[in-house]
């Protein structure tokens, strides 16, 4: 209670008219907490009386416990701004702490990446060293051994290969795609993100709990229906609008060269284009460069259904050329030999074992072994039939002996004394 308060009561409580007592009880309560006051406002304008000695010390102790409560918020409340000043306090520790641990995770990774570009280099150096070595060996013919001149060949076609093993890819390339059981004729675009296929009439259906989705490609005057499983919904924006586009991403096998592999396409209606089917830096990344002056690097299967891009295709049917007219001999004289694709996912594509993916070629084939060495493996092999036959030989004869004979007991020379 403040010293005004304790001053208005003490008038009160002194003073010998009613009158008085409750002038300076009201002030008393106007200087005290709300909640006492609306009490003792009740308690004095029920009766005009004199108060008793009673009600005069419980309305003081009711003022008292009032100002204890609000001393003891202020506390708490001073308490309270204290804790959140440390707790800011500590947060800024923090704060610089991650801040500095950030700046050492970006400091590493820079460096993490300066060392790997470095190391690539001296990688592909090396390589690069190695192989010149190698074309010289191959080119001048040299003589390794004393006694045969031995023939260098080159690890790689480096028609078709970067010496550090990537692929080369020329604007236009054949791509085998295994669900459609066909080559297109594609087009290698560095500026799309994701691969693409042509597709009409997609419809979603559901395969072994899974989402699948089964659709159309037109092309050629051909139609193919293919089915594949679902990736992902990818948002594309169009280099002539300015919309997002969403588009299903599906997962299919193909093939280029003697590269096989599973990758992401997205499907949208590609009839009114030139390629039916494009191929972008997702698929090419890491395995391929993109050499633009060049076309159909890689080749393609003769013997698979071949789809061209619509001018070229325009332009064979005008001459009266039809770019499938050996496949289609070849399969028509081939019938009840050669397999389909089934429904089921991964089917057999038949007896040719160049269409039956995935198919990587990592092994180089082995040389010959020379015909000295086959005599000598021809010779050590005899060596070891004749043991083997003396072995055998022995054994039957333990077995034939007599069970007395196996039963004698050895004689026991007597000693000499």
């Amino acid at each position: 209670m403040s010293f005004a308060a304790d001053f208005a009561l003490t008038r009160a409580r002194s003073g010998a008219s009613p009158a008085r007592f409750i002038m300076g009880l009201g002030l008393a309560l106007l200087m005290s907490s709300s909640a006492v006051v609306s009490s003792l406002v009740v308690m004095s304008s029920s009766a005009l009386a004199a108060p008793t000695e009673a009600e005069v010390n419980d309305a003081i102790q009711a003022a008292k416990s009032a100002q204890e409560s609000s001393q003891n918020n202020s506390e708490r409340l001073i308490e309270m701004k204290g804790q959140i000043q440390s707790i800011n306090e500590e947060l800024s520790g923090q704060r610089a702490n991650l801040g500095r641990l950030q700046a050492e995770l970006v400091g590493q990774r820079e460096d993490n990446d300066a060392f790997r570009r470095s190391l690539l280099k001296e990688l592909k150096a090396l390589r690069r060293q190695n192989q010149s070595l190698v074309d010289s060996l191959y080119d001048q013919h040299l003589i390794l051994t004393p006694d045969e001149a031995t023939e260098i060949k080159p690890l790689r076609n480096y028609d078709l290969q970067t010496p550090d093993g990537k692929m080369y890819l020329g604007e236009d390339e054949y791509i085998y795609i295994k669900e459609a059981d066909a080559t297109f004729d594609a087009r290698i675009d560095t500026g799309a993100a994701v691969s693409s296929i042509s597709a009409k009439n997609i419809t979603e259906f559901e395969r072994n709990g899974k989402r699948w989705y089964r659709f159309t490609i037109e092309a050629n005057d051909q139609s193919f229906e293919v089915e594949a499983p679902y990736v992902r919904t990818s948002q594309i924006r169009q280099s002539s609008k300015n919309t997002l586009t969403e588009r299903i991403v599906v997962s299919l096998n193909l093939k280029i060269g003697s590269f096989s592999t599973k990758s992401e396409f997205t499907l949208t209606d590609r009839t009114h284009m030139q390629y039916p089917l494009l191929i972008g830096r997702t698929l090419i990344q890491d395995i391929a460069v993109v050499d633009v002056a060049r076309d159909h690097i890689q080749g393609r299967n003769k013997d698979t259904f071949l789809i061209l891009n619509q001018s070229d295709y325009e332009a064979a049917m005008k001459a009266g050329q039809d770019p499938n007219a050996e496949f289609k001999q070849k399969h028509a004289s081939s019938v009840g030999q050669i397999a389909h694709p089934s429904r089921s996912y991964g089917a057999n594509l038949g007896t040719n074992s160049e269409n039956a993916l995935p198919v990587v070629r990592t092994k180089l084939a082995q040389p010959d072994a020379p015909a000295q060495d086959s005599a000598k493996q021809d010779a050590a092999k005899q060596d070891a039939d004749k043991q083997d036959a003396a072995e055998n030989k022995d054994a039957k004869e333990a077995a034939d002996k007599p069970a007395a004979d196996q039963s004698k007991e050895p004689q026991v020379a007597e000693p000499v004394i």
